[in-house]
């Protein structure tokens, strides 16, 4: 009895401390600026289920929110040709200047009832008009903040302009977007943190290796939780959950012309203003294709329904998970499976993946809960490879384990035999 007493608070403590290298191994995943695009799928489904079926979809007000497109406010410029001179036979369409002061203007005339101010416009090549546009960024002080990027080389891109910036680089897992990283290369904040600050008067600082929000550790870079969708837009049904509306930076020229100064303050009041390309500037994301500047105001909600921080409630679920996964595998606790189950995978293939099904379900349940109760997703296919590693070696030492025992006990029984 003692005995087996003892195998088991071994087994026990070594579940312990297994799962908390796991846990210690998912947070730091999760810190990287990228996870697996297979676990998208999973990703979109909790949250559809999350937000659709269960109706945990809460969503900032419309009315807070102004958003303006500029996509059909370009023009063309000359561009560089591939011997670095400017050629009038190469031309680029950018942002059109022009219309860009226009509407800067008619912003510093409300600016007191502005919140906030986000253009996230790329501004690398330089016009006769950035000095006027320069001006008119430099009226809005602090509230304004442009983009800047980063190339796939990490060279640091700032915009031409003098305006306050922040990167909107993000690194894409088989052309998707997962996550924004707060922090790029040990020091660049990037926009959606920048906004947050400014608008939140919360800092995110550095000690060692982690980072924390006002003494809460922090993710540095949160798995983005889209409560703004494409389909959010457009005209709502329901009065009382209206939709959010996307304004064409073009008809609100036109407005300014044709409108009261009235009706033109109220588009203003109280809003952060969100400038963006709605139509070129696409991306892929687990919901379909979206906008860059919604993915960035995506990303600033995560911080601000604190999905970026760690409790301690979950990092003591994780560590319990983890500790009982890590049991079931010491102990070799084998669950029976259907015939059926086991006549379809009868190859050697099929073998290895059906001796995986049970931890791949196990850790989905993890994740399901991890996100419905501390809306934080983990990254499952690292964990189930770490854990059939650790399957793997732990059978391992096991056989060696009891081979050597055998030839022990004949050694043993030899001697006993002469």
């Amino acid at each position: 009895m003692t005995a087996m007493r003892y195998k088991q608070t071994k087994i026990w403590l070594l579940s312990l401390l297994n799962g908390f290298f796991m846990l210690v191994f998912a947070f730091y995943w999760l810190s990287l600026p990228y996870t697996f695009g297979d676990e998208a799928f999973l990703i979109k489904w909790s949250s559809l289920v999350k937000k659709s079926l269960f109706g945990f979809d809460a969503k900032p007000l419309p009315d807070d929110i102004f958003f303006v497109d500029v996509s059909n406010s370009k023009t063309v410029i000359d561009a560089v040709n591939e011997f670095g001179d400017t050629s009038p036979y190469h031309r680029k369409v950018i942002t059109d200047r022009e219309h860009l002061i226009a509407f800067f203007k008619m912003l510093n005339q409300h600016q007191q009832d502005i919140r906030f101010v986000l253009c996230d416009v790329i501004f690398e090549d330089e016009t006769p008009y950035d000095s006027l546009l320069a001006k008119e960024f430099s009226a809005l002080g602090k509230k304004l903040l442009g983009v800047s990027y980063l190339t796939n080389t990490g060279e640091y891109i700032p915009p031409v302009i003098d305006i306050l910036h922040a990167p909107a680089t993000y690194t894409a897992t088989q052309n998707l977007f997962l996550k924004f990283p707060l922090i790029l290369s040990d020091t660049l904040k990037t926009v959606p943190l920048m906004m947050y600050e400014n608008l939140h008067d919360k800092h995110l600082n550095r000690k060692g290796f982690f980072y924390r929000f006002d003494g809460q550790l922090s993710l540095p870079s949160p798995i983005v939780d889209f409560k703004v969708r494409n389909a959010d837009f457009g005209v709502s049904a329901n009065p009382d959950k209206p939709d959010f509306t996307v304004w064409k930076m073009s008809t609100i020229l036109w407005m300014r012309d044709n409108a009261d100064a009235e009706e033109l303050k109220t588009f203003f009041k109280n809003k952060i203003v969100l400038i963006g390309d709605f139509q070129d500037d696409i991306h892929n994301t687990p919901f379909g294709q979206m906008p860059g500047l919604l993915i960035i105001y995506n990303a600033y909600l995560t911080l601000v329904s604190k999905q970026h921080l760690v409790s301690v409630g979950w990092m003591c679920f994780l560590l319990l998970a983890f500790s009982m996964i890590s049991y079931r595998i010491l102990l070799d606790v084998k669950v029976e499976k259907p015939q059926w189950l086991l006549n379809i995978f009868q190859s050697r293939f099929g073998q290895i993946i059906l001796n995986s099904l049970d931890e791949v379900v196990l850790l989905t349940i993890i994740t399901l809960l991890s996100y419905f109760l501390f809306n934080i997703h983990i990254n499952i296919l690292i964990l189930l490879i770490y854990l059939k590693t650790i399957e793997f070696l732990w059978k391992k030492a096991l056989k060696r384990r009891r081979r050597k025992s055998s030839e022990i006990e004949i050694q043993n029984t030899a001697i006993s035999d002469y």
